[in-house]
């Protein structure tokens, strides 16, 4: 969630009756399998209304959630929208599993921190870090969750580089400076994101935070799509930017054995 958003949490009977009565008619209907079940065993194992789950099971249907079952159009069973949302939650865990095992792997070999991020409301999002033992003792850890505006952090710039939908939407808000080396032109942004997602890579020389740099490479998922990215961050005295081609070296294949774990490629 952003920062500035304030979650809200219920309890069980301050969620709407209408939701809770959708869930339940979900519920009631996965219960039946394959074979589905009808309008008055859902009413049963509900305690709704038929009128009530016929509502329900109508916009259910609309979505893609349920569907009619192979055996009567009068019974019903679980639909490719719900196939589709656990195939969604197969996919981040195994992102996330790889994440963490990238990052581990990329920081022993490189010697400095390393981390995995996610795009989400212009910010690039640290899912996964590492920070060897051995490595620079002269940064901060890398945070879970923390976050890095797009246009001043390497990994934001793989992500607005790679959809230009994004790129559109970041640059219609004024852009914040946050050092001296931070880029603050929507036209020296594009300039950067068009080299950035020519020669597969980016750099951040302290555009977020005054002496750290970093270097990141994306990580591909499925219909070469940028999904996230594979990170180091160096002191400034060690920049990220004079080893470019020694960290590359190791990013780069790192970033692709990811991309193909999680069954994504780059584009042609």
């Amino acid at each position: 969630m952003p920062a500035d958003d304030d979650e809200v949490m219920f309890t069980a009977d301050q969620v709407p009756s209408a939701l809770r009565h959708t869930f339940a008619v979900l519920d009631a209907v996965s219960q039946g399998g394959p074979g589905g079940s009808d309008v008055s065993e859902i009413s049963a194992r509900t305690g709704c209304h038929p009128r009530t789950v016929y509502r329900h099971l109508a916009s259910l249907r609309t979505l893609g959630m349920i569907e009619a079952s192979v055996r009567s159009e009068s019974r019903y069973r679980l639909g490719p929208g719900i196939a589709a949302l656990a195939l969604q939650a197969s996919d981040q865990a195994n992102f996330l599993r790889s994440a963490r095992q990238f990052a581990k792997e990329t920081g022993e070999r490189t010697g400095q921190p390393v981390h995995v991020t996610v795009f989400d409301h212009g910010t690039a999002v640290t899912v996964a870090s590492a920070a060897p033992s051995l490595g620079s003792e002269k940064l901060e850890p890398i945070v879970l969750g923390s976050r890095r505006a797009a246009h001043a952090s390497a990994s934001g710039k793989i992500f607005l580089a790679n959809s230009p939908s994004a790129f559109r939407s970041y640059t219609a808000r004024s852009i914040e400076r946050f050092t001296d080396h931070t880029i603050v032109s929507a036209i020296a942004l594009e300039a950067e994101c068009l080299a950035v997602r020519k020669r597969g890579w980016a750099t951040d020389d302290q555009e977020f935070i005054l002496d750290v740099t970093c270097l990141a490479v994306p990580v591909w998922g499925a219909n070469h799509r940028v999904v996230g990215t594979l990170s180091v961050s160096t002191p400034q005295s060690e920049s990220a930017v004079l080893r470019r081609d020694e960290l590359l070296r190791h990013l780069l294949p790192a970033a692709a054995e990811f991309s193909t774990s999680i069954g994504g490629s780059p584009p042609a």
